[in-house]
């Protein structure tokens, strides 16, 4: 027999068996492979159609798309009819593409590839400025998209009304926040086409970018349900949605087509007073941009080739002469044109062709009132339009309501932010290093004006003048028309305005693009007096004529100077759009703001949903082991 082991050597033993077989224990057996069939994951209504685009270089392509389409269709190029598919590419990416983060960073992306390049004629006056603009409205390309894309993939909508609406919704927007920038309007495009814009006396500008919208939402609409007839197991729904769309679209295009050429075939415009336009083209510097040019007008020489032009109009014996807004530096007010002894030669020298001529002039000057009692400042500036009559009495003024921030005001000048505006004013070039406070103040109230036309004696004619950018915003027009809501305050609009602080570009043709609509929204005529161009009359009906291009064999030096004398159109109709405003614009913005919310709420709802069920399926999962 072997020897026994002593009794301590066993109970070692037995002890590391015990250790052994509690590990063995612990560990956990390997887990069988189930064999049950792995059930689909519920895929988005777009995924269907095996378009999810998870590459990035398809969203890039997709950007890049609507970006080259978008930028043709504006003035100069003015190509309108890709406005009408400039939408599609983007709308695209929106519905089709795999994670939402990258559709919203791409948006941005494409909103500042596109207003760093379609507006890069304001780095001239404000690179600064330029680059803030830029970023502010980049941010509208995916706020439009988020609402567009729950619509699209949550809901199922149709792309011809959600993307109308919410567009429209963000013109809105755009037009009315932080002072407005109603600029790059769908509805620019197609400003020749009188035919599509006539629309506008009903519901303004927004109505034709709402109409363009929704054939982009339709066009899109069409690209889904075909993918889906070739790729998808039921391409019913997606066909059926684009059928919708299709009909909504072409019903639309029906009605404006139908309404515009009613309105055209109507007599309702007839021959108004004879008006002269003068446009100068000389380039407005920012002072900071360094010294003189040598070849720069001298403002003596600016008011000789004015007063030139003047005299050469009278020939064609005008009742009304337009001179640009500032064109040249004046004060025709008597506080300070006794001061100064040019100011007063030049006021002196258009009362005296207004009173020899019997004829009226309009002209743009700066407005300069002493203040010595005010605590806040020694002297108050306006930007302003003198208006001498004939009488030779003491010439009306308008001062401008709208002023451009940063451009003719730092905000924050009154009040506890106080300390904001001298730091905003210290790093403005207009303000000399801070040594300078160049804000203005606003006028007190769209005022209108009386004019008696020389071969119509018995007829008087009413006039508003907007100062430059005032003729973009729509609500500005509108209250010179309307005036205080008892029929039609304003037969035309003389608009004066200074594009040369942004060189000689693009920015001219399309300032006269936006001004268009101004005219067709209030049946009213305009005549546009603009520094570098374009200076131009429209007629109610939105045509445009008599532009001036400058004359090769009576030039003073550019080929932008000249003046035009025709007859403005005079409309006897009072437009919806005068009396109501924006209430189709605000209903988009309204529509645009619930989406957003039914948007915030499905997402809450949804987390929600997933917290709940995740211990539950914990508590499954522990129990099946």
């Amino acid at each position: 027999m072997p020897p026994s082991k002593p009794p301590m050597a066993e109970k070692a033993a037995t002890r590391r068996r015990a250790k052994d077989g509690a590990k063995l224990k612990r560990k956990s057996p390997p887990k069988r492979k189930k064999s049950r069939q792995p059930q689909p994951r519920p895929q988005p209504v777009l995924d269907q159609l095996g378009i999810a685009l998870v590459k990035w270089w398809h969203l890039i392509l997709l950007a890049l798309g609507t970006f080259l389409l978008k930028s043709l269709i504006f003035a100069p190029i003015s190509f309108w009819p890709l406005s009408f598919v400039c939408l599609v590419p983007w709308l695209v990416m929106i519905g089709a593409a795999g994670q939402a983060r990258r559709v919203y960073w791409f948006s941005f992306a494409l909103g500042l590839v596109f207003f760093f390049w379609n507006m890069r004629w304001l780095c001239h006056p404000t690179g600064l400025g330029y680059c803030a603009l830029a970023i502010y409205l980049s941010v509208f390309f995916p706020l439009v998209a988020c609402p567009i894309r729950h619509a699209v993939r949550r809901h199922r909508l149709p792309l011809a009304l959600v993307v109308p609406v919410v567009w429209t919704g963000s013109e809105l927007v755009r037009a009315v926040a932080l002072t407005g920038f109603p600029w790059f309007f769908l509805a620019h495009s197609p400003y020749k086409v009188l035919t599509l814009i006539q629309v506008s006396d009903l519901v303004g500008a927004y109505g034709v970018s709402f109409l363009i919208a929704s054939v982009n939402g339709a066009v899109a609409d069409v690209i889904f349900a075909w993918i889906a007839s070739r790729r998808a197991a039921k391409p019913g729904p997606n066909i059926r949605q684009a059928r919708f769309s299709v009909l909504f679209a072409g019903v639309l295009l029906a009605f404006v087509c139908v309404y515009g050429w009613v309105q055209l075939a109507r007599d309702t415009v007839s021959e108004g007073p004879k008006i002269a336009i003068l446009q100068g083209d000389f380039i407005s510097r920012v002072e900071d941009d360094g010294p003189p040019e040598e070849n720069e007008t001298p403002e003596k020489e600016k008011k000789r080739i004015y007063f030139e032009m003047m005299r050469m109009a009278a020939q064609e014996q005008p009742g009304l002469y337009l001179l640009p807004e500032s064109p040249w530096f004046m004060c025709v007010n008597p506080e300070a044109r006794d001061r100064d002894r040019f100011f007063l030669e030049c006021y002196d020298g258009f009362l005296d062709h207004a009173v020899q001529h019997g004829a009226y002039i309009v002209t743009g000057c700066h407005t300069s009132i002493p203040t010595p009692n005010d605590l806040v400042t020694p002297k108050r500036g306006y930007n302003s339009a003198a208006i001498f009559r004939p009488d030779g009495g003491e010439p009306g003024r308008y001062d401008k309501v709208h002023l451009v921030v940063f451009g003719e005001y730092v905000p924050f000048r009154f009040g506890r932010l106080r300390f904001l505006y001298f730091w905003l004013n210290r790093i403005m070039p207009f303000s000399y290093g801070g040594k300078y406070e160049y804000s203005m103040f606003p006028g007190t109230g769209f005022h209108t004006f009386e004019m008696q036309a020389r071969s119509q004696e018995d007829r008087l004619y009413r006039f508003g003048i907007p100062i430059c950018y005032e003729d973009v915003m729509p609500y500005i027009s509108r209250r010179f028309t309307r005036g205080d809501g008892r029929g039609k305050q304003a037969d035309f609009l003389l608009n004066i305005s200074n594009d040369g602080w942004f060189g000689r570009g693009i920015q001219q043709p399309q300032h006269l693009a936006i001004c268009v609509f101004r005219a067709v929204e209030n049946r009213v005529g305009v005549a546009r007096a603009v520094n570098t161009g374009v200076s131009a009359f429209i007629e109610p009906t939105g045509r445009i004529h008599d532009v001036v291009t400058g004359d090769p064999q009576k030039r003073w030096g550019a080929n932008l100077i000249g003046y035009r004398v025709a007859r403005l159109g005079v409309d006897s109709r009072y437009s919806l759009y005068t009396r109501y405003g924006d209430w189709f614009g605000w209903s988009c913005a309204i529509l645009w703001l619930i989406a957003y919310i039914d948007y915030l709420v499905t997402r809450v709802r949804t987390r929600s949903e997933h917290e709940n069920a995740a211990p539950k399926s914990r508590a499954v999962a522990a129990r099946r082991r």
